[in-house]
């Protein structure tokens, strides 16, 4: 509940004003059925007009200040219960952004969208609820024992058996509710994990022929939540009428407790010749008792509502604090970087690696060292740990033993966004956003110029392209770049890079999908104007790493190899075989 104080704290005052004025509604509402019993008993029984219309104008006034009030409590208790959803989901989103990429995988995207949605919106509602609800039950149940007792002591009994029947439904109902929320939203994770794995992943489901298979998959899951859902809401559907029937078991008790009470003073009164009204309870107060009685029943159900409600919020809140109470194993240093004098120098001293939960290691005992300017291309076959490495420069991940030095400076005491500005990486896997080319450029630097968006689209070799398009700069990018080829995306993510100005440029196997005219062109333009930055290109292909100033070989985590392209090919069994798989294979057929 601590969460839900501290994100109250903007909207105390609505929180505050909310069940003011509910507690002024109640009051309305009470002194209503005080009116009605007047009206009755000396306006209606005694034939007095005047009274009627007296009463009834009076009660007409207070019905117009409850409404009031009753409205103004609803609107303060959603300004609170908006506020407070709007500040948890920034915290929440926040914290999303800052864990690190390991943290943010063990929740899976699918459960992280319905805790920042589904969840908090549940437990909004229960803000608002409690804030409004509970403090209308509870004033409803103690008011009207206090009235309903002032008028008759009998009608204690009749309120202690229908308390003791209500409560035994109540606890039934919480024990069996309770377990089906947490239920519930985790069928929700899963049907939000299904959509978002086929809204992403649509082509290859439909290149594979899978649309059934994916259906049925949805149907699953759905049909699963379809049938706890309606558990809960058949669970849900009878308690109305149960209280219902308890409500009028109730009245019938009053009318006829009243009854007696009439029927005993009447008789009295002929027997004896003596007696008065204040021996039996009058019509006015039947009728009252009753309203009291239907206010303490209602009162006890709304506390129901407001207990399931409790439960499903909590498992809500629970599943939300997992998130907020993440704390991010990645966290900023205290290095001022205005004290920094070399630029672009890499040094990986003794650097071993494994991800979490993984008792393997990636990258074993590295140690190189990489000037400012260098050009060097990582190769080596799948799964040797070429996107480790480039990785944990950019503190995706911190290493396990050993030090990643950024111009003499570890890693892990820059400032996180200093160290992303120091160095710029283009991902193997291209992600684009919807809205527009430059948009997607200007994501490397908010406030670039046109000038600089289509020069730095120039030197990524994605200017031609972008000037083909209807807008140019300003054509639509549909949302992950579905309107885009793979070539353009890689494109646009090489310009985003590089309008950064970095000092270092990592290419993290991001021009595989560039024909070697294209890649040769994006290359020697990096030359010629971004001499004085360190380059590193992670490559599939040795027509890509050949050129590079050196090249690193890495097997099993492990370097077995890092000098010229002319070095290696004598010295480096690893890298002469992949170069003989590749390139030596395509000349000889070339040749035949």
């Amino acid at each position: 509940m601590k969460n839900v104080f501290k994100y109250l704290k903007h909207y105390w005052w609505a929180a505050v004003l909310a069940p003011v004025f509910m507690i002024a509604e109640v009051g309305m509402d009470m002194v209503l059925s005080l009116y009605m019993e007047k009206m009755v008993d000396f306006g209606i029984s005694t034939g007095n007009i005047e009274n009627v219309y007296k009463y009834g104008l009076i009660m007409l006034g207070v019905l117009v200040v409850g409404v009031a009030c009753g409205v103004l409590s609803g609107v303060f208790a959603n300004v609170a219960g908006f506020g407070f959803s709007t500040e948890m989901r920034k915290d929440v989103f926040k914290n999303v952004m800052a864990i690190s990429v390991d943290q943010t995988e063990k929740f899976q995207t699918g459960s992280l969208v319905t805790r920042t949605t589904n969840d908090i919106t549940q437990i909004q509602n229960m803000v608002s609820m409690a804030i409004r609800g509970l403090v209308r039950a509870l004033s409803f149940f103690v008011l009207g024992i206090v009235f309903s007792l002032s008028i008759s002591l009998k009608l204690a009994y009749v309120i202690l058996v229908m308390l003791a029947v209500e409560i035994v439904a109540i606890v039934i109902f919480v024990r069996v509710m309770f377990p089906i929320f947490p239920k519930l939203q985790v069928f929700l994770d899963k049907l939000n994990g299904v959509v978002h794995e086929n809204v992403t992943g649509a082509r290859v489901v439909k290149a594979f022929g899978k649309e059934e298979y994916e259906n049925n998959r949805f149907d699953n899951v759905n049909g699963g939540l379809y049938k706890l859902s309606l558990k809960a809401g058949k669970l849900g559907a009878l308690m109305m009428p149960l209280l219902m029937v308890i409500i009028y078991a109730v009245m019938i008790t009053i009318y006829f407790i009243g009854g007696n009470s009439i029927f005993d003073a009447f008789n009295k009164w002929l027997t004896s010749g003596s007696g008065s009204t204040g021996d039996f309870l009058m019509v006015g107060e039947i009728t009252q008792a009753i309203t009291y009685v239907t206010f303490i029943t209602m009162a006890v159900a709304m506390l129901t509502m407001q207990f399931l409600m409790i439960g499903r919020a909590s498992a809500s809140l629970k599943r939300v604090n997992e998130v907020l109470n993440t704390v991010p194993d990645v966290v900023d240093g205290n290095y001022d970087i205005s004290n920094k004098t070399s630029k672009g120098e890499i040094i990986f001293n003794h650097v071993s690696f494994k991800y979490p939960e993984n008792d393997k290691y990636i990258l074993s005992d590295l140690s190189f060292t990489i000037p400012q300017g260098e050009t060097v291309a990582i190769v080596g076959s799948t799964g040797s740990g070429k996107s480790s490495l480039v990785n944990l420069l950019c503190r995706f991940y911190d290493v396990n033993e050993g030090e990643v030095l950024v111009d003499g400076v570890n890693v892990k005491d820059y400032k996180q966004e200093d160290l992303r500005n120091i160095v710029s990486i283009c991902l193997q896997k291209s992600e684009l956003f919807a809205g527009t080319m430059a948009s997607n450029i200007k994501m490397g630097k908010l406030d670039a110029k046109d000038e600089e968006v289509m020069h730095a689209a120039d030197l990524a070799q994605a200017s031609e392209f972008i000037s083909s398009k209807e807008g140019g700069l300003d054509a639509r990018v549909e949302e992950k770049g579905t309107s885009l080829s793979g070539g353009q995306k890689q494109r646009l993510s090489i310009a985003r890079a590089i309008i950064k100005n970095p000092e270092i440029l990592i290419f993290d196997d991001s021009t595989s999908a560039l024909d070697l005219i294209t890649e040769a062109k994006l290359h020697k333009g990096l030359r010629e104007e971004k001499s004085d930055v360190t380059k590193i290109i992670v490559a599939q292909r040795i027509a890509t790493a050949k050129n590079a100033d050196r090249i690193m070989v890495l097997d099993g985590g492990s370097i077995v190899g890092f000098d010229t392209h002319d070095n290696l090919m004598a010295s480096c069994g690893v890298y002469k075989d992949i170069y003989d798989s590749q390139l030596k294979r395509e000349e000889g057929s070339i040749n035949g």
